[in-house]
């Protein structure tokens, strides 16, 4: 059944699940392998049409991964991409008002989607809160400076082009001074200094630690 139109936001939504929804789904399928959880309850904020929350549950049924995202588009179109696995749930929500009881999840993602938050001290006081002792957040971001991991991105006829991927990702990603910001605002945040800054493929990657 098709789904309502929400206007602007379900367009955008639309376009960026065949799109760069498609593309990225390799960057998605490594960044599932590398945390590589098998029994728990992972979180994904800005789940998208959820495909790291696919890949990160698909075949482990002590997984359940629930993914959040503000758009109800999204969601609906996560809801159709999952195709019935029982232990992915997607769920329309705010990362500022996370809506768990503290210390429930083991892993909490957020992908290329930082660059969006409007109140970034709510959102990490929000995970931290509902992060297990011991549990890790982390945080993606895609640098325009990286060199693009030839199987990380899905292209169909040589589209996207590299130069094409980082012309968005100049615009949609965090270059250095932003970066920095964002680690200034981990460090003023619950998680304080248990945190690393790595590379992951041709992202940034935060790894905050609950102590």
């Amino acid at each position: 059944m098709p789904l309502l139109p929400e206007g602007r936001r379900s367009l955008t939504a639309y376009v960026y699940n065949f799109g760069p929804g498609v593309a990225y789904q390799p960057a998605h399928r490594f960044i599932a392998a590398d945390i590589d959880r098998h029994e728990g309850v992972w979180l994904d904020i800005g789940c998208g049409p959820g495909w790291l929350a696919i890949f990160a549950g698909a075949g482990k049924p002590e997984l359940d991964v629930i993914g959040i995202d503000t758009s109800k588009t999204m969601i609906a179109l996560a809801d159709e991409n999952k195709a019935g696995r029982l232990n992915i749930t997607f769920r329309e929500m705010s990362g500022a008002d996370i809506v768990y009881p503290q210390h429930t999840f083991d892993v909490i993602t957020a992908v290329q989607t930082a660059h969006h938050w409007e109140d970034t001290a709510a959102i990490l006081k929000e995970c931290w809160r509902v992060l297990k002792v011991g549990g890790q957040m982390y945080i993606y971001e895609a640098d325009a400076e990286a060199q693009i991991p030839a199987d990380w991105i899905r292209r169909r006829g040589g589209w996207p082009p590299d130069v094409f991927l980082k012309r968005r990702w100049k615009k949609f990603g965090m270059d250095q001074a932003r970066w920095d910001v964002l680690k200034a605002a981990v460090a003023a945040s619950p998680f304080g200094e248990n945190v690393s800054d790595e590379r992951h493929g041709f992202y940034r990657r935060l790894v905050l630690t609950r102590v």
